[in-house]
Order: C-alpha cells, then structure tokens, then sequence
C-alpha cells in the first residue's frame, strides 16, 4: 500500500467516528481476546492460550470475530447508543479479493430502534463518506450513493432463481429448485441430504448474489428464519422471516444488520443449538457462556450493523478488492 493509499485509509477512519461521535454514540474499546464466544456454525475461529506466570496454567482464549459479545453486555447495563472500530478474526478464510483471516470492522448500536432505522442511519454515513454527488453526467459513486434499494429476499428469489422461499417449507423443496438450476450435485452428497438452509446458501451464493444490480446500492431484507440469527422474528406469507439486511455494493456485502432479539429464552435456545451444532461440525470448537442469555433480562430494544471497513475503503478508492487497502495481508 502506498503512502496516499494510507492517507485515504487514515481519513476515512476519521470521518466514521467523527459521525457518529457527532450523532451521540459512545466509541467503545473492547477485548480482542475471550474466554468464551458467541456460536456460530457459518464461521471459524483462532484459539490460542494465556499462560498464567509461576503457575504455568494454561487457559484458551478465542480472538473474537466481532466485538459483539462485549459490546451487548455494555449495551445492556448502560443502553447507551455506541460504536466501536476493531480487528476482528476469522480462521478458515480465503485471503484477497474481499476476505482476509484478520480484517477491520465497524460496528454499531442505536437504542430503541429497528434494522430500518438503523438503514436510515447508514444512509447519512455514506453520504457523510462520499463526495458531493455530480451537477450532470454520470455519478462515478452510484453503487454506494443512498437512497439504498430495497429487495425482500423473497422477492430477489422469484425474480433471479424463478421461486419464492415462502414456497419451499422443506429442504425437499430447496433441493428440487438446486438441480433445476443446474446447481452441481454430487454422488456422495445428493441434494436430499442437504439442511434447508444448507441449500437456501447455496442457490443465494450462485443464483442471487451475482444478479443483483451493480448500479445502485441492494439492501437485501427479511432474511429466512430458518437461517438462525439473533434478530427479530415475523410472520409473513406463511413463514417466518428475521428482521435483518445485508448491503451490498457493486456486488460486494458491505455490512449485515439486525433488529437484535431481546428474549432471553430464545437466546438461549439459540446459544444451545448453534453451540451443539459447532461441537458437531467445527474444526475449531470453542467455549460459550451458558449464562450469556441472562444479560438480556435487562436489554433495551435496539438495532445493530457490522460494516466490513476494508470493503468500505475499497468501495469509495474506486476498487473492487481489499489487497489495495490493507497495509499487510497474511
């Protein structure tokens, strides 16, 4: 990365939390190491180890791949608006094009609203971040510049995979539509094998992704249930959908956005299922907090967005990679 690469780096770090210091929200500046992690079976993590001095114990630490634990216990005591800019974590990822195992994110909270507010909010950061739209001719920005486009997930289904997901209850349904598309099937692993959302991945990755619009930003909204996420839940065309966006910009997912859940036992049966299923499937099991659950006994309503900042610098330098806009890759 050269010097005025750096420069632009640095500028745009300045600019997100001068806006959200601005609209009232507290940085936070949270561990990167934990004793225990939030479960989730789509990712892996680092696992390393504090050796205590004279004792020589060993204890595991994970590096967290989202300052999300931490940030929901303050949350919880203070329910206070807040962001934080970090290093985040995740093994078993490709390096290049737009993943790396070490790479920045911004997250953050606001109390007392929905995953619309908070698009409402991250409207005005991209304008805050963007130069001035041109007078005439063509906008060099168009695929960041707000207002984003709203597409229901079921509704990006019908129009780019030919079927509604409100229409395929079983991983049956999923796994018929996969091979009318041509998707590839394997012998050893026949589509009817496939979990529901296994499936539901796997058309959205090959069949939605690469057909949505290139020239506006997507906000892709109302992710399936059967996708489990700690977001808000609601019934709709016979199913139940989570309250919850991904942005994606000239192809490339930006962030990803709920309204958090707040229910204590649907946490819990969240953090026993997921934690049951990384046992199983994980190359790298870790530990959770069986009490975690509890902290949202007293948690406000509030919504949340995870904004990858390396794809965000990327984005507005004009690439479509993060090699151009990280110091170092591994």
């Amino acid at each position: 990365m050269d010097l005025e690469m750096l420069e632009f780096r640095a500028s745009v770090m300045q600019k997100i939390r001068a806006f959200f210091i601005k609209k009232g929200f507290l940085e936070l500046d949270t561990p990167a190491l934990s004793k225990d992690l939030i479960p989730e079976t789509c990712l892996e993590v680092f696992k390393t180890e504090y050796i205590k001095p004279w004792t020589e114990e060993k204890i595991p630490l994970y590096l967290v791949p989202s300052p999300e634990i931490y940030i929901k216990k303050i949350i919880s005591e203070h329910k206070k608006d807040v962001f934080q800019i970090s290093k985040c974590y995740r093994n078993v990822e490709s390096v290049g094009n737009i993943h790396s195992p070490e790479f920045t994110m911004l997250e953050y909270y606001k109390m007392n609203a929905s995953y619309m507010d908070t698009a409402r909010l991250t409207e005005e950061l991209f304008t805050e971040l963007l130069p001035p739209k041109p007078a005439s001719g063509s906008d060099p920005f168009c695929y960041m510049r707000p207002p984003f486009y709203h597409l229901r997930i079921d509704d990006a289904f019908k129009q780019y995979a030919g079927f509604t997901l409100s229409s395929c209850h079983e991983s049956s349904d999923l796994a018929r539509h996969a091979r009318e598309l041509g998707l590839e099937e394997s012998k050893e692993n026949p589509f009817d094998e496939w979990e529901w959302d296994d499936l539901y991945e796997l058309i959205l990755v090959h069949c939605i992704e690469p057909h949505l619009m290139r020239d506006v930003p997507v906000m892709l909204m109302d992710y399936p249930a059967k996708v489990p996420c700690l977001a808000q839940e609601f019934y709709k065309n016979g199913m139940y959908w989570k309250e919850r966006f991904e942005l994606y910009c000239n192809g490339i997912e930006v962030c990803n956005c709920y309204s958090e859940e707040t229910d204590p036992q649907k946490i819990k049966k969240y953090f026993e299922d997921e934690s049951a299923l990384k046992n199983k499937f994980a190359r790298i099991q870790h530990e959770t907090d069986k009490n975690y659950w509890k902290i949202f006994e007293k948690f406000p309503k509030c919504s949340g967005n995870a904004i990858g900042v390396d794809r965000l610098i990327a984005l507005l330098s004009g690439h479509k990679t993060i090699e151009s806009v990280l110091p170092f890759l591994v």
